[in-house]
């Protein structure tokens, strides 16, 4: 593994609290999940790190928390832009732009541009949502 890997390993053990909030929610931010991927040496430990990063994220979107909803989809579109699949974020995009905070909205409504396409079975609940707006 990586020494980014180990040097969050060490944190963990330093304050179990800590260690506890990572191994739930997966890497910190974006920042944290771009320097876990430039670190990775294989294209097996990238592939491996990202698929932990979505079990992660998938888990985590159980919650209510918008704040993690906002650095999860983040982190999601980045992992899309990698060319892994992210199809699963595609309600909480939804979740986004009907949030009142216009950070969110935006975020949103970039996830819906990059995550949907035609054929998807989300995109009428997208333009009832933008009909309520205009």
């Amino acid at each position: 593994m990586s020494t980014f890997f180990q040097a969050q390993q060490q944190v963990a053990a330093l304050d179990p609290r800590l260690g506890n909030l990572m191994a739930s929610a997966g890497l910190y931010n974006l920042r944290a999940l771009i320097k876990g991927v430039r670190a990775c040496k294989t294209l097996a430990d990238e592939r491996a790190l990202l698929q932990k990063e979505s079990a992660a994220i998938r888990t985590s979107f159980k919650d209510d928390d918008a704040y993690m909803r906002y650095n999860n989809l983040s982190k999601l579109l980045y992992i899309h832009m990698l060319g892994y699949p992210a199809h699963f974020g595609q309600m909480e995009c939804l979740k986004l732009v009907a949030s009142p905070r216009f950070t969110d909205k935006r975020l949103g409504y970039l996830g819906i541009m990059v995550l949907l396409d035609e054929n998807a079975q989300v995109l009428m609940l997208v333009t009832n949502g933008l009909k309520k707006y205009v």
